[in-house]
């Protein structure tokens, strides 16, 4: 009778495994289903006994996995942690390294920059310079072509004035010398040839050139025409086409005659 009660007892009373699981969870172990005989004094101090147990077995058990979760835990971990340090440093390294390469690259490019600008400053003020001094002498050599200009145009038109005088002057003395050739010459007694002797003429007369007249004579300077109505202009020293060097312009009586060493040009009627 006694093996049965302690076998329902044992039955009915909790594992130490459920036990521990509970104490864990912090759950209530499972009762019996089927309604328990009320216990006498015995089956209660061994029913409390196999409580206690199973609590201190539990208790052991979880202070077991509690610990060893510690000592996991707390275990160091050297090897890695200099790993990840020396990582930590090589990656630091190299952003240094980095930035200053890149400060030096700017520092750099700051430099060539404003060089560049120093060199564009230069270039604009050489070609300012260089377009002042061009408008300054292009503006002085229009200047002076300009003042060249005008005066060869005053020059050509003080020769057409003076050319236009002198032949209005021609063409006035031409004319009188065609109407006083046009009316007919008083008639002029010869004188009767006087017997000097036998003595001959010490001079013979010059002849007259037919192909040249007279027209004026200015300044030393004699007008003369051919037959095909060209004028021309001689002094001493000058010669005529056709005939020679003009060895001098002289009046003789009313007319004014050119003197070369084949004859005389005299004005001529025609």
């Amino acid at each position: 009778m006694t093996t049965i009660i302690d076998s329902a007892v044992e039955k009915s009373a909790a594992s130490p495994e459920a036990l521990l699981k509970a104490a864990v969870s912090g759950a209530k172990p499972a009762e019996s289903k089927a309604a328990a005989p009320v216990p006498t004094a015995a089956r209660a101090v061994r029913r409390f006994d196999a409580v206690t147990m199973g609590l201190a077995g539990a208790a052991l058990a979880v202070g077991t996995v509690l610990g060893a979760g510690t000592a996991i835990l707390a275990t160091p971990r050297p090897q890695g942690t200099a790993v990840v340090l020396a990582e930590i440093n090589a990656a630091l390294e190299a952003n240094r390294l980095e930035a200053s390469r890149l400060a030096i690259a700017s520092d750099r490019l700051d430099k060539s920059v404003a060089a560049l600008k120093d060199a564009a400053d230069a270039a604009r003020s050489e070609a300012k310079a260089r377009s002042a001094a061009l408008t300054e002498k292009v503006g002085k050599t229009e200047s002076a072509l300009v003042a060249k200009i005008a005066a060869l145009g005053e020059r050509i038109e003080q020769a057409e004035k003076e050319q236009g005088a002198r032949l209005a002057a021609a063409a006035a003395q031409a004319e009188k010398r065609t109407v006083a050739s046009a009316a007919p010459p008083a008639p002029v007694a010869k004188p009767e040839p006087v017997q000097t002797g036998s003595i001959p003429d010490a001079k013979p007369k010059p002849a007259v050139i037919e192909s040249w007249a007279v027209r004026d004579v200015y300044d030393g300077t004699a007008m003369l025409e051919d037959r095909r109505r060209r004028l021309v202009e001689v002094a001493i020293g000058d010669a005529i086409p056709g005939v020679g060097r003009v060895e001098a312009v002289e009046r003789r009586g009313r007319e004014w005659v050119v003197v070369t060493r084949q004859g005389l040009v005299t004005p001529q009627p025609w």
